[in-house]
């Protein structure tokens, strides 16, 4: 599918900004943010090289302005973790793309959830490597301290993929026109 280049544009600076704003104003609820939808729907709507490029220079930037950037060693393991968010959504993307369908929203939350997991154990993996002594007894710790936040993130996740990606996803293919067709039926909507 062919795009201008100012089409292009408006999504990669549309994405990065649900990804950047979108973590700042979600600060105040931990694992509560947009930066993982936001990696997804880069994966879903743009080309691979803008999708890395998105991915992180968003994380960059609201690291930077929150004041995050560079503090710590585990954000090798946060970022690597979004970064594999936007390959395996690039990997699937014809899997899970799809029209206006109760099916592609299910999609959406399901791979909000199985993306979580992968990230919470990785990012759960970093907190092991960085901070424990590596023993089996210290692993399992881990990750049993990171469940409550990881159910946390899973629910925001499920919030996030389908009540703002699904719809971003669905503004992205067919625009904000007056008429819309949902499965093979005409929705018209005339504004006064």
């Amino acid at each position: 599918m062919e795009r201008s280049s100012m089409s292009l544009y408006a999504t990669v600076i549309s994405v990065f900004t649900l990804g950047f704003v979108g973590r700042i104003v979600l600060h105040d609820y931990p694992n509560f943010e947009t930066v993982m939808v936001a990696s997804f729907l880069s994966a879903m709507v743009l080309p691979r090289n803008w999708t890395f490029i998105v991915t992180i220079s968003m994380i960059v930037a609201s690291d930077i302005y929150l004041g995050y950037f560079g503090g710590t060693k585990i954000l090798l393991f946060t970022y690597s973790g979004f970064l594999f968010v936007s390959l395996l959504t690039s990997k699937f993307k014809n899997s899970i793309q799809g029209g206006i369908k109760p099916g592609t929203v299910y999609k959406f939350g399901a791979s909000g959830i199985i993306l979580t997991l992968m990230y919470d154990i990785w990012t759960n993996f970093g907190v092991f490597v960085l901070s424990y002594e590596h023993t089996l007894d210290n692993l399992i710790l881990v990750y049993i301290l990171g469940l409550p936040f990881m159910l946390y993130h899973l629910l925001s996740s499920l919030v996030t993929f389908t009540l703002i990606g699904f719809p971003f996803y669905v503004i992205y293919l067919f625009g904000m026109e007056d008429e819309l067709v949902i499965d093979d039926e005409t929705v018209s909507h005339e504004q006064n």
